[in-house]
């Protein structure tokens, strides 16, 4: 026989986005951005960090340009 049990569950769920180039509130409802997640590992300086970005897609449109051979 199984028995039951209700229980309740803390959820976290997005709020709200900002974007971390330009400070503007993300619509996530009506427009996309980019989600950057990077653990960095033992040979890197930042040894242990996490970094999480949220970039809008003009911001990500900017630094783009900049990489060697954007077109």
């Amino acid at each position: 026989m199984e028995t039951y049990k209700t229980v309740l569950k803390e959820v976290r769920i997005r709020d709200e986005v900002y974007c971390d180039c330009c400070g503007r509130k993300i619509d996530a409802e009506r427009e996309d951005y980019l989600h950057l997640e990077k653990q960095w590992g033992y040979f890197s300086k930042k040894d242990g960090e996490n970094h999480v970005l949220d970039i809008c897609e003009a911001c990500y449109d900017k630094w783009r340009s900049s990489f060697a051979g954007a077109k």
